[in-house]
């Protein structure tokens, strides 16, 4: 047995893998909410909420920066060669993540009545949905623990894998259960909604303990090799585990603190100004689910970029090599605003007519196109942020990120009553990610001497991108003119983007044979395409 049994993707393989699985997600996010709205309407809508803000924060609070954190230490170990006290470190985890898991789902079910009685959740309606939803904080907690194993030995796969069974039987669950329980009225059916999210949770759980099942002889057989005779203490590893989890974790509460404050300020400030309260919830709406919905897609592949960082960074952290480290975050910020410059232009181009062919919702265009910048920098505060933690530094991103949020409150705050309206909530969403991934920038800098290549990273992808959005306007303008409507001259000019894109990328010296060859399936041809063509 050797160390082939862990068989590492590189950076932009594991990448792969996970930015397929969270388009899936998201595409399926995106979608069922249509039917489940249909089901429950507005109000059903509202009580089915509630319960899904205090099921991701409990998980938040319990878990979620277990993987990162785990997989990191595992990580680091496994470079080490003390393969050993690896899988003994996922085993603790995983006894603490049960612990922590029953335990945050017990308070959250003894306390569902509590949370109603005490005004902290408004609507009586939702406390059979915090019932119901709080057995998912176990499975959770458990399926992070996993998760955190795999992506510690770099196989993305499996983490992909287990992400997309659990928004599929998430979908499934949900919709199944409210069809069934709705003509027992919408507080049960609402609460059937709820209960959805647990086939998916339990059968992520089972997928990964079943994929940890199929190799755990070789993995305890690896094991058997390591002579180093080091032993980790329990508490030390916890303690390493969670002061790297809880820093994690607390930018996933930030965040969340965020949005609620955010929402206040929005409808407050806005009904300084003249709006109703309707058109105010209606104008959050625009801001909140349909134009960011466009943006969680776009940043994909950074967020899956910044979660494979983590791993290989520890590792290359541990051999105490900053070169490499260097040369993997330099190719995972070009790959980032490869994607991100596009996306960005054209959300901004076409953001009136997405809106309208998604949504049927024109006026979604306005958020969405002052948005459309954060596509660029939020890709690389995921990606910075993912190589930070990877070297141990997970309070450094969360402290750079609570910069912006204080800078995006005050622009919400201070710009929503004036011309701008929604469109400055959507500048300090903006505004959040810019500072952050500066400050991140800044920050590697100084710890490994990190140089971003304004030439090859921004300026080449930024002029191809300039090149695609001429096409992209002249084929829509055309296509308009000769078709009208808004459908075919916006996919024709999606198209059309995409297609010019790729081959101005290439003609600027944009992307290199060595950005592709790691790609599977097309890898290999496209970089000796490249090469022929002197790239």
């Amino acid at each position: 047995m050797s160390r082939d049994l862990i068989n590492k993707q590189t950076v932009l393989q594991g990448a792969l893998f996970l930015t397929a699985a969270m388009i899936i997600i998201r595409i399926l996010g995106a979608i069922y909410r249509v039917p489940l709205g249909r089901m429950l309407g507005d109000l059903g809508l509202g009580i089915y909420a509630a319960p899904n803000q205090f099921y991701l924060l409990f998980f938040t609070l319990s878990s979620a920066g277990i993987p990162v954190a785990l997989a990191g230490l595992i990580s680091e170990k496994i470079a080490l060669g003390h393969y050993r006290d690896a899988l003994r470190t996922f085993r603790i985890a995983r006894t603490a993540m049960v612990v922590l898991g029953l335990f945050f789902s017990l308070l959250l079910f003894s306390g569902a009545g509590w949370l109603v009685r005490s005004g902290v959740v408004p609507n009586p309606d939702a406390m059979l949905g915090l019932k119901a939803i709080s057995p998912v904080i176990f499975f959770a907690a458990v399926t992070a623990a996993y998760r955190g194993l795999f992506q510690g030995l770099q196989n993305m796969q499996a983490v992909a894998y287990s992400q997309v069974m659990d928004q599929l039987m998430l979908v499934a669950g949900t919709l199944l259960f409210s069809y069934l329980l709705l003509p027992q009225g919408l507080v049960v059916a609402a609460a059937g909604a709820n209960l959805g999210a647990l086939p998916g949770a339990a059968a992520a759980t089972l997928l990964l303990v079943y994929l940890y099942r199929t190799r755990r002889r070789e993995l305890v057989d690896l094991a058997g090799l390591d002579t180093s005779g080091v032993r980790e203490r329990t508490p030390v590893i916890l303690k390493r585990i969670f002061s790297t989890a809880v820093p994690v974790s607390f930018a996933g509460v930030a965040m969340s603190i965020t949005h609620i404050i955010d929402y206040k300020l929005i409808l407050e400030r806005l009904q300084l100004v003249g709006y109703s309260m309707d058109e105010a919830v209606a104008l959050y709406g625009q801001f909140n689910q349909m134009a960011m919905s466009f943006i969680n897609i776009a940043i994909a592949l950074a967020m899956a970029l910044g979660a494979s960082l983590v791993p290989a960074v520890a590792e290359a952290m541990t051999l105490n090599n900053r070169e490499r480290i260097k040369a993997q975050l330099s190719q995972a910020v070009h790959l980032a605003l490869v994607f991100a410059l596009p996306a960005a232009a054209g959300l901004y181009l076409l953001a009136h007519q997405l809106t309208l062919l998604v949504f049927a919702e024109e006026s979604a265009g306005v958020p969405l196109a002052a948005l459309s910048a954060a596509v660029i920098f939020w890709s690389v505060h995921l990606v910075t942020t993912g190589a930070l933690q990877g070297m141990g530094k997970p309070g450094i991103p969360v402290r750079n990120l609570v910069a912006g949020i204080v800078v995006k409150l005050l622009i919400t705050y201070y710009l929503t009553p004036t011309a701008l309206g929604i469109q400055a909530a959507a500048l300090g969403t903006v505004a959040i990610f810019l500072i952050s991934s500066l400050l991140n920038i800044v920050y590697l800098s100084r710890l490994i001497g990190f140089e971003f290549s304004f030439a090859n990273s921004l300026l080449k992808p930024a002029v191809a991108a300039a090149l695609m959005s001429v096409c992209v306007l002249a084929v829509y303008r055309g296509a308009f003119n000769q078709l009208g409507g808004n459908t075919w001259p916006t996919l024709l000019a999606v198209c059309a983007g995409m297609a010019v894109y790729p081959a101005a990328l290439v003609a600027v010296g944009g992307i290199r044979s060595d950005d592709v060859r790691r790609l599977p399936v097309i890898g290999g041809r496209a970089a000796a395409i490249l090469e022929r063509l002197g790239r």
